[in-house]
């Protein structure tokens, strides 16, 4: 039953906070959604359905609904708390929980925003929310609330949302959110935002249940650590000794990489909600061995300390902590230094569990377990390598066992691998007279190696293609794949420090066009690289600003943190501009170790790399005879890495 009142709604707002909290922050789909299943959460709602439709092409009418079964609100509290932009709940009720029945909930909203969230997606977003027998249902229109922001001439605008329908009802208290005009070209896919949701929460359960087109989101696709095959635990663990602040979880290691469906890295929780997504902070630990351990990382680290009642860690889009403040900061070395250790111990580790895999095997139980100690270790010392060397599959790991077990003993083959055993490992020649087959093997690695390096190119032209609603994403994969700007920077520490000093000591950091800076460094050198917007075009302003930068960090060499390295630089950007003291001035800078990228160089210098370990795959497979290898190689064209590195695709 329909009945008008009299009463309006209002929203009080200022149009450049309502385009930066709204349109800028939220950009995903998956970050929309979460949160209001976070306002789902704190209305104490045990229920929450999502609809994506599957079977629509994108048009105005597209919707997206999220619908919840928590309390619901007043047309008052509407007015008073829902259009209140910017309110601290927190704050206003001083408690930072909700009860019901006797049970407490942490509250996961804060800073009163996400009710904005649906403007970075969308042009309209309606609310129907119901309680105590009547419901309201009243649209926010971005497109009406902009032209009323240009109406006045405060900054303030008042907002009057229209109200659809009103009236008494005999439905259960609860509310609906429909997403409609939708800024994106391709309908979302529903199993992506399921599994996104999944790792963005962790109260899912018994009490708190979501469903994404019908379909349970399960703590299966979000709880990863029963399929680790390592795994390290917390309870209750100071980030540093003596520390008040403690954190619960997990870290570890899957038994193969993650899969295109998990985000790999460790995830930081704050009151059941991602604080920050999965990260390594651009760790590199234990050689190349222990850098692969990166590819089988996840973990998933709860420190509620971020975003208690004294403080709030995490950035304004609640997607990413403030590492650079205190505390924070302290986490940051926590979690780097346990990545570190999990690296460098992963290789042994993977090498014992894999060793005990193949003494399982028939073809070692047959022939090899048979054999005296000192044939035995012989053979265990090849396979162990074999193990070590990373992602191979049981019928692999089968049928080398099965070539070793036949092959010891011969006696031939035997002195073969003491020879291996006692030759000097640095000589890679006679390594190769003695055992064409461990070159093979060590190809074959490689190769496995220039495969994660494809589709980590595939993932960077999407989030190229993608553009503005991904940047965060990009600089976070950029910092985790340094080899893409230059091939020969396989396993560089992100070095924070650096990176600070020029935001301490400069004031031009923040710009619209600057996606962010990442300081690399080893050794020798420090890369201090400069990641502008996809479309940005650098200008000469931008060169000058960037020589200073450079200048500075050479001024301060021997001092903490550049400690006496080199000191390179490095802009990522569209293109530079045509004019004369443009180009004249990029050669000048290439003269002194400071380079212009485009996102196009790094494409093709990354296809021209892989090309070139092609063609050394294919002459050892020539050379070698190997079927394995061919295999291989026939495996990796199937896949379009020929195309891909040839630059025909």
């Amino acid at each position: 039953m329909s009945e008008k009142q009299d009463s309006e709604l209002k929203m009080r707002f200022d149009l450049n906070v309502l385009q930066h909290l709204g349109l800028r922050m939220y950009t995903s789909l998956p970050a929309v959604v979460s949160e209001y299943v976070a306002n789902a959460w704190d209305a104490w709602a045990t229920e929450v359905e999502i609809e994506i439709p599957q079977d629509e092409s994108m048009s105005p009418s597209y919707a997206i609904t999220i619908e919840d079964n928590g309390r619901g609100m007043t047309k008052e509290e509407v007015n008073d708390e829902f259009l209140v932009v910017g309110r601290n709940r927190r704050q206003d009720e001083d408690k930072d929980y909700v009860e019901k029945d006797g049970r407490h909930r942490k509250v996961m909203g804060r800073k009163g925003i996400g009710k904005l969230a649906g403007f970075g997606i969308a042009d309209k977003v309606q609310i129907r929310t119901c309680k105590e027998g009547r419901y309201v249902e009243f649209e926010l229109d971005y497109g009406e609330m902009r032209d009323e922001a240009k109406k006045g001439k405060d900054a303030t605008t008042t907002y009057r949302p229209t109200i659809l329908d009103e009236g008494e009802t005999n439905e259960a208290s609860g509310t609906q959110i429909v997403l409609t005009n939708l800024d994106r070209e391709k309908r979302p896919r529903a199993k992506y935002v399921r599994q996104r949701l999944a790792r963005r929460f962790s109260v899912i359960g018994d009490d708190f249940e979501m469903e994404v087109n019908g379909t349970e989101v399960t703590g299966d696709e979000r709880n990863l650590k029963e399929r680790c095959e390592f795994l390290r635990t917390y309870e209750d663990e100071p980030i540093r000794e003596g520390s008040e602040y403690t954190v619960d979880g997990w870290i570890g290691t899957l038994p193969k990489p993650t899969p295109d469906n998990v985000e790999g890295g460790v995830a930081v929780m704050a009151r059941g909600k991602t604080a920050q997504k999965p990260i390594t902070f651009g760790v590199a630990e234990g050689g190349t061995r222990g850098q692969m351990a990166l590819q089988y990382l996840v973990g998933e680290v709860h420190a509620d300390f971020l975003d208690d009642g004294q403080k709030d860690l995490i950035a304004t889009h609640r997607n990413e902590v403030l590492w650079d403040k205190p505390v924070a900061n302290e986490l940051q070395d926590f979690l780097v230094a346990e990545i570190k250790e999990i690296c460098s111990q992963w290789p042994e580790k993977r090498r014992e569990e894999q060793m005990e895999e193949i003494r399982d095997e028939e073809p070692y139980q047959r022939y090899i377990k048979p054999l005296d100690d000192r044939e035995q270790e012989l053979a265990d010392s090849f396979l162990g390598e074999l193990a070590e060397k990373g992602d191979y599959d049981d019928d692999t790991l089968g049928e080398m066992a099965s070539y070793v077990s036949s092959g010891v003993q011969q006696k031939s083959f035997q002195k073969l691998l003491e020879e291996i055993e006692n030759s000097n490992i640095s000589n890679t020649e006679r390594l190769v007279e003695l055992f064409d087959q461990y070159e093979v093997l060590d190809a074959m690695n490689s190769l496995r190696i220039v495969r994660g390096r494809f589709y980590a190119i595939q993932k960077f032209e999407e989030l190229i293609e993608e553009g503005e609603s991904n940047l965060k994403d990009l600089h976070g994969f950029i910092s985790d794949n340094p080899w893409l700007i230059d091939p020969r920077w396989d396993y560089l520490d992100e070095e924070l420090e650096v990176r600070k000093e020029i935001q301490k000591n400069f004031d031009t950091t923040d710009q619209p066009n600057r996606v962010g800076f990442i300081s690399l460094g080893d050794a020798d050198s420090i890369r201090l690289v400069d990641i502008r917007r996809t479309d940005y075009i650098i200008k000469k302003e931008d060169l000058d600003e960037f020589k200073d930068y450079i200048d500075f960090l050479r001024s301060i060499s021997n001092m903490s943190p550049i400690d006496g390295r080199n000191v390179e630089g490095y802009i990522v950007a569209s293109g530079a501009a045509d004019a004369r003291n443009v180009q004249s001035e990029i050669r000048r800078m290439k003269m002194d170790d400071m380079r212009i990228r485009t996102y196009d160089d790094i494409k093709d210098i990354a296809r021209r790399s892989h090309q070139a370990f092609l063609d050394v795959f294919e002459r050892k497979a020539d050379r070698t005879e190997s079927e394995m290898l061919q295999t291989y190689l026939r495996e990796s064209e199937q896949i379009g890495l020929n195309e891909f590195s040839s630059g025909s695709v």
